[in-house]
């Protein structure tokens, strides 16, 4: 499948969530102006809900935005769409419900042309790098809008953002040794590093952050329809381009998802085939626990579909679902709470597939805990907290991991030296009987 038709692809999804959202948003005679002009202005600390603050409309013009821009920058640079692009796309179009503005993400990108320039780096280069990095993206609002709305305060927040933007791309490389690739989110680790160094720095000038809770419960049965279409069309797509049948989803599904580009390695049919799949069990898996579809919650769905072309699938995912619930049982976490974590906590996804269900479970269980405090560190100015948490889980578990392993490998090659010895000692045995029974009188 050429890079046109995949375009021509996504011009389609697009389309179909443009049409849907401007339908329901004319339908309730709202005004999408005044809705993204809301979001646009308003703090984005973790939670905020554009759905609460600019509507059905204004959140989707804003979401519509942000997706146009970062998809003509990969066409005007000929980024080539593989697995990595694909989750950045649906990780930042997903977050654009809540977090991330048309204004907020700009500086950053601002920083990484400097960066491209200053490094001698192609600017094409950094373009996955910075669109993730946007999760920093609270920051400038912040800086911009809480005290004061004036040129003093829109410059600083500009100022920082490329700074955030320039020093991202050396700080993420060295940050993917720490959790060696098995936290899928690794922009989302290097932000929580970059985040608690800056937010550290404003608590000291006394520029507190207030972590906010807002969240919508208006739109859950549009944003499900929406969801349901988008996923069945990805899902139908891939099954036509594979001959109309699912021939080769067996073996992606035992893929570890270690650094796993499934474009790459399997093709886009099977790809479309699993992230269809993907966002219907997370579908599942949000009203199981009987939750409303929300911005947050619509983020977390997408970000596990834009990442089932980039590691995930069913196998090493549901494990880590379900360790997050097991880990909320005598915990004080709400619903919301815990099926937030384990979605954005399948990025933990490759521990199952490398070292099985259990470290899957474990790992889960382990990740709601670490993500519930984490986020007190960059006063939730990070928006993939999650992704933060599971670089620390990755990082803590790996060693222990690493050594049971180890000592199961020990253990099986002195039990298959054990029975070539006790192998060696039957036949020598044999051996000597023989031997013996030669000497014996006929």
């Amino acid at each position: 499948m050429n890079i046109k038709k995949i375009n021509i692809l996504i011009i389609f999804l697009l389309s179909i969530f443009m049409l849907t959202f401007s339908f329901l948003s004319f339908s309730r005679d709202e005004n999408i102006l005044l809705g993204l002009q809301s979001i646009v202005t308003s703090q984005a600390v973790l939670i905020t809900d554009f759905l609460v603050i600019g509507g059905l409309g204004g959140t989707f013009f804003n979401a519509f935005f942000i997706f146009i821009f970062n998809f003509l920058l990969m066409k005007i640079f000929h980024i080539e769409i593989k697995g990595l692009v694909i989750a950045s796309f649906f990780t930042v179009f997903g977050f654009s419900f809540f977090g991330k503005n048309i204004f907020n993400i700009l500086p950053i990108y601002l920083g990484g042309i400097l960066y491209s320039k200053y490094s001698h780096i192609p600017f094409r280069d950094l373009l996955v790098t910075l669109s993730f990095t946007s999760a920093l993206a609270p920051f400038i609002s912040e800086v911009a809008f809480k005290i004061d709305a004036s040129q003093s305060s829109y410059l600083s927040a500009i100022t920082l953002g490329a700074i955030i933007g320039f020093i991202v791309t050396p700080l993420s490389q060295k940050m993917y040794t720490f959790h060696e690739g098995f936290n899928l989110y690794n922009l989302g680790f290097t932000a929580g590093i970059l985040g608690a160094v800056i937010s550290g720095v404003m608590k000291a000038y006394d520029f507190v952050v207030t972590p906010r809770r807002i969240i919508s419960t208006t739109y859950s049965n549009d944003l499900l329809i929406l969801s349901l279409l988008t996923f069945s069309i990805l899902f139908i797509i891939g099954f036509f381009l594979n001959n109309s049948s699912f021939k080769g989803y067996l073996t992606l599904i035992k893929d570890t998802g270690l650094g796993s580009d499934f474009v790459e390695k399997y093709g886009y049919a099977l790809t479309f085939i699993n992230m269809g799949l993907m966002g219907v069990i997370s579908l599942i898996f949000v009203f199981l626990w009987g939750q409303t579809l929300n911005g947050p919650l619509l983020a977390g769905i997408l970000t596990v579909v834009g990442f089932s072309a980039y590691g995930k699938h069913p196998l090493n995912c549901i494990p880590i679902l379900l360790g997050v619930s097991f880990g909320s049982l005598g915990t004080q976490a709400d619903s919301f709470t815990i099926v937030l974590s384990a979605l954005f906590g399948t990025s933990l996804a490759p521990i199952t597939g490398v070292y099985g269900w259990f470290w899957g479970l474990f790992a889960g269980w382990l990740h709601l805990s670490v993500a519930q405090s984490i986020g007190a560190i960059h006063g939730g100015m990070n928006l993939y907290n999650n992704g933060f948490s599971a670089g620390i889980v990755a990082a803590f578990l790996l060693p222990i991991m690493n050594t049971v392993a180890s000592k199961k490998e020990n253990n099986k090659q002195k039990y298959f030296e054990h029975r070539k010895t006790l192998y060696e000692a039957m036949k020598k045995f044999k051996k000597q009987l023989k031997e013996e029974e030669e000497t014996f009188p006929k």
